[in-house]
């Protein structure tokens, strides 16, 4: 059912969610038909960044290509100040997935997601930058930091900074 809901939908989901007792969450996904893990995402995106949040978190959309190839490499440059780790960028539509390049062997290559920066273009043709951390399943989810950010360099300083541990990619001496 979640595929089918509007982006307003969402955010009029998580309004309320934000609201329930942790307790009684489970209760309210199973009354609403809808998985435990989409309200719960919704909700702290919603917290995080409110109705932009929520749409950083569940629209997937294609930039205007050389908006994107722009975003792309400031990206890149932001993250190479990790060095010497190698951090490759992976751009999907507005989602860049940095991801830390493992050489095991000359022909075997491991690559391990670290963060994720998901951006939004709001009316006035504003970017609003949320960050995402990926938690032990495997899925990505809104880093509660500061909500938004103006840039993607200030969301690659927030993982260099790490203050909560979420990323454990500070750089090697």
């Amino acid at each position: 059912m979640a595929d089918t809901l509007t982006i307003d939908q969402k955010v009029e989901l998580a309004q309320k969610i934000s609201a329930i007792p942790a307790e009684d969450l489970d209760m309210y996904a199973h009354e609403q038909n809808l998985a435990l893990h989409d309200i719960t995402v919704w909700s702290t995106a919603y917290e995080v960044g409110g109705k932009l949040g929520v749409q950083a978190m569940t629209v997937l959309w294609r930039p205007e290509r050389l908006k994107g190839r722009d975003w792309h490499e400031r990206i890149k440059n932001a993250a190479k100040t990790f060095r010497p780790r190698r951090l490759r960028v992976r751009a999907e539509g507005n989602q860049y997935t940095a991801e830390e390049v493992k050489p095991l062997t000359v022909k075997n290559i491991v690559y391990t997601p670290v963060f994720q920066l998901r951006v939004v273009v709001d009316d006035d043709a504003v970017e609003h930058w949320f960050l995402y951390w990926r938690r032990a399943d495997g899925t990505w989810w809104p880093h509660a930091s500061q909500g938004e950010y103006a840039s993607p360099e200030d969301a690659v300083a927030e993982v260099r900074a790490d203050p909560h541990g979420c990323f454990r990619l500070h750089p090697l001496h």
